[in-house]
């Protein structure tokens, strides 16, 4: 689990910013994201693919909407806790290579898994939804698994965190 569980979140929401009072509050988050892709370049949209205890364990920052009073940060890496290893998945490209095609069939129709960093308002009963304007190539995307339409999953990456480069094992994450 990451520094931030169910319970440090509901606390957190049900606090609110202790600055200015509001309940606004804004998350930046690595949620995981499904990008499909032909010869290894993007065909559509970004579709996310999290559950509330996933989006949970990748939060690294909060702060009030209003204010901007910092009410939760980790510096750590949201996947593995290396120490500083948020920075580096911040500011560091995907180093996982996108493929070109199936490596079992030969299909071109793939989709790629990636946490990317986004955020998330949150007011009262329901959060919007996630936004990012990480793509692909920049700093950020860190792709950590391939499915093909006709073979299922064909490529996992667990040799190292996706995000900070750590070595393996990563810990098990939740959901």
């Amino acid at each position: 689990m990451g520094l931030l569980d169910e319970l440090g979140l509901d606390q957190l929401v049900a606090a609110g910013c202790t600055a200015c009072g509001s309940k606004k509050l804004t998350f930046r988050t690595f949620v995981d994201g499904l990008l499909p892709i032909m010869v290894a370049e993007p065909v559509g949209r970004m579709t996310w693919v999290y559950d509330g205890e996933k989006f949970i364990d990748g939060v690294f920052d909060v702060r009030c909407t209003d204010c901007k009073q910092l009410v939760f940060a980790a510096a750590i890496c949201p996947r593995c806790h290396a120490a500083g290893g948020l920075a580096r998945a911040l500011e560091t490209p995907n180093g996982w290579p996108v493929p070109t095609a199936c490596p079992r069939c030969d299909g071109e129709e793939l989709r790629y898994i990636a946490f990317v960093p986004a955020r998330v308002a949150y007011e009262g009963k329901r959060a919007d939804k996630a936004r990012s304007s990480t793509e692909l190539h920049e700093n950020g995307f860190h792709g950590y698994r391939v499915d093909c339409k006709q073979c299922g999953t064909v490529a996992e990456r667990t040799d190292v965190c996706p995000l900070c480069d750590a070595p393996a094992p990563l810990r098990p994450r939740p959901g």
